[in-house]
């Protein structure tokens, strides 16, 4: 699997949105993403949320292996609906800090 798949499907991911959102999600599935190579990368990701077609985008800073290697969510975006929005940059949104995975 890719590396957004294998990350978002995991509970810490989800787990982190769904604090952030104060919500949980029967459904996530990730289906589209774009990276930014920067001191490190960042993915942003599109990840349906319900059987209706409603999506969040989330981005996820992963550091270079140099400087550790974390993973951290930068972000989310809520009320996509229907798919129709592409993933795209969006600035970081939350703590810097946390979550992170490793």
């Amino acid at each position: 699997k890719q590396w957004y798949q294998r990350r978002v499907r995991g509970a810490q991911v989800k787990g982190a949105v769904e604090d952030h959102a104060k919500k949980s999600y029967a459904v996530f599935e990730p289906h589209s993403y774009k990276t930014q190579v920067v001191a490190g990368t960042n993915y942003f990701v599109k990840v349906k949320t319900s059987p209706e077609g409603e999506f969040l985008h989330l981005r996820i800073f992963e550091h270079l292996p140099c400087y550790g290697g974390g993973v951290y969510l930068h972000g989310v975006l809520h009320h996509h609906e229907v798919g129709d929005n592409e993933v795209d940059y969006f600035d970081q949104n939350m703590n810097f800090d946390e979550p992170k995975w490793d």
